[in-house]
């Protein structure tokens, strides 16, 4: 008794701990869908509230649930990944909460695919996770437009880097579908741009003409669309020959981005403006606006800087300052050279980075793992002492059920005897009645026999050539003979009722009545499994006669559709 009470105790315990833990749980994954509402507006805010969240604390589905606000956010903050990792365990971890949780599952692959996206992996790896996320945000009530946008608009981005342009313009395309179920202006003008874009490198400037005209129904006020929308104009008049249009857009876009935000972006200006003057012919301005290009270069070893280089040489060669001209062009040779050798170390780090994790990497998951044991550990003691309450439970349960069952028994053997003296007297009177029903066959086949014997017997008198010379005794014999035929025929009143039949055979009396009395007769004695022979005598006629007459009253039967009881068809 101590012992059960000491175990009830602690039941009592652990029942009340795992509801508080319960309870923590449900405030902790409120905690984090609130900070998820705002990750939109203020990723920078979101960041800082989870600093103050010790992610250890929380349970597994928390756990990764926080790991990816702050994946999140940190990509809304320009964060620049340089690993997956951490990505990649949130996604196992939110994959056994799939079928539970899959919009939030589904987010996390998304974003292993951006984050890896963010590293400049364009290959399978970062399109499988978008495809799938993309799946999942279309198969859930309702459908989650908004991240399956962002699913199309990178998958379209991934198809781009790999040159695969018609494929990227079929994302876009769609992307541009779901922004118009959105309602969204913002995401409609990104994927409006995004095709114009892919049609300008795809010389389909008819076709790049439309996306620029249905952009003018999307455009904000603000300056960064207006310059967004100016470039794009810019570069659709130098691509189709309308050099002066562009230089004066491009004109316009240096006053609009006067503004010392947009200083570091005019580098792509100069050198448009540049390109447009060498296709008017005015040397002097195209190297002026070449050499404003190099100057606004800020990062020296990005390999496309090797463009306002080159554009840089090729102006200075035209206006004959060849010095410059080998300056540029010695350039483009090193960031290009540069870039070779770059690209050769990022694939041997990419594999690097397929099969090692970092130092730090490698001790979260020792301590992590350790603490997974640990828990394994309790968890196991509290299966095992719950366990043993439950047998001692189901000890007392079955004392108390084998006394009821015992009870039962008993109940259910006097019940079984009832039943069997019941059945006993059933049986008895069944049984004298077959006797009763086979004494009187056998009787009446006794007495049909004899009067077959007589009739033989009166049939040969009156054949025989000597009674048919005497007149007399033959008319006496025939008289005998054709009275004793009449008198010993069986007939179905003698037998039968009908009430009998149809409660026999199992068939309806409008069925009855399409049969004659000596049909009805042969059917009754056929469920009494009478023998051919036996009804033979009582019919006074041959065993063949009798098959003969139930070949006629099966296809009668048959014919008319008359149907028997199911245990009794195979008599006919």
């Amino acid at each position: 008794m101590r012992c059960f009470g000491f175990l009830s105790f602690f039941i009592v315990i652990f029942t009340c701990f795992s509801a508080c833990r319960q309870e923590q749980n449900k405030a902790d994954t409120v905690r984090l869908m609130r900070l998820d509402a705002l990750l939109t507006t203020h990723p920078g805010a979101v960041s800082d509230s989870l600093k103050n969240i010790n992610a250890d604390h929380l349970n597994d589905y928390n756990n990764a649930y926080f790991y990816l606000l702050d994946i999140i956010a940190k990509d809304k903050n320009y964060f620049n990944f340089t690993s997956d990792s951490l990505i990649i365990k949130v996604v196992d971890k939110l994959s056994k909460y799939s079928n539970k949780q899959p919009a939030t599952y589904a987010r996390s692959l998304m974003y292993q695919g951006i984050v890896r996206y963010r590293m400049h992996v364009t290959d399978s790896t970062t399109y499988q996770p978008l495809k799938e996320a993309n799946t999942i945000f279309g198969a859930l009530t309702p459908p989650d437009l908004k991240n399956q946008y962002l699913c199309l608009y990178y998958l379209s981005q991934i198809h781009e880097k790999n040159n695969n342009i018609d494929q990227a313009k079929v994302y876009l395309t769609e992307a541009a579908q779901v922004a118009q179920q959105i309602g969204d202006t913002s995401y409609l003008y990104s994927a409006y741009s995004g095709i114009f874009w892919l049609d300008i490198n795809r010389s389909d400037f008819k076709e790049a003409k439309h996306y620029l005209d249905l952009i003018t129904n999307y455009m904000l006020s603000t300056d960064e669309y207006v310059i967004s929308f100016k470039n794009m104009q810019s570069v659709y008049f130098e691509r189709t020959g309308q050099y002066n249009k562009s230089l004066a857009l491009e004109q316009q876009l240096l006053q609009l981005k006067s503004k010392p935000e947009y200083k570091n972006t005019l580098i792509t200006n100069y050198y448009n403006i540049s390109k447009a003057y060498c296709k008017l012919n005015q040397p002097d301005s195209t190297l002026k606006y070449a050499a404003l290009s190099v100057q606004a270069i800020r990062d020296t070893s990005y390999h496309l800087n090797y463009l306002y280089y080159l554009n840089l040489a090729q102006a200075a060669c035209k206006s004959g300052d060849y010095r410059l001209s080998v300056y540029g062009y010695e350039k483009t040779y090193e960031l290009l050279s540069h870039h070779l050798d770059k690209k050769l170390d990022t694939k041997i780090l990419e594999l690097e980075k397929k099969y090692n994790l970092t130092a730090s990497e490698n001790t979260t998951l020792r301590l992590r793992n350790r603490m997974i044991v640990l828990g394994a550990v309790v968890l196991l003691m509290l299966v095992v002492i719950i366990m043993l309450i439950q047998h001692l439970f189901r000890q007392k349960q079955i004392k108390t059920l084998t006394e009821q069952r015992n009870k039962a028994l008993e109940s259910e053997k006097l019940l079984l005897h009832d039943k069997q003296l019941r059945l006993t007297a059933e049986n008895s009177r069944n049984e004298q009645e077959l006797i009763k029903t086979q004494l009187i066959l056998s009787f009446f086949q006794q007495v049909s026999k004899q009067n077959l014997e007589i009739k033989k017997l009166l049939y040969d008198l009156k054949i025989n050539t000597y009674i048919e010379g005497n007149k007399v005794v033959y008319n006496r014999i025939s008289e005998e003979y054709n009275s004793f035929n009449r008198e010993s025929k069986i007939t179905e009143t003698d037998m039968f009722i009908d009430d009998v039949l149809l409660k026999l055979t199992g068939i309806t009396a409008e069925d009855a009545r399409k049969l004659n009395k000596s049909e009805r007769l042969l059917l009754l004695l056929l469920t009494l499994n009478t023998s051919n022979h036996e009804m033979a005598v009582l019919f006074n006629t041959s065993s063949d006669s009798i098959r003969n007459r139930k070949v006629k009253l099966k296809k009668k039967m048959e014919q008319a559709q008359i149907q028997l009881k199911k245990q009794l068809t195979y008599l006919i």
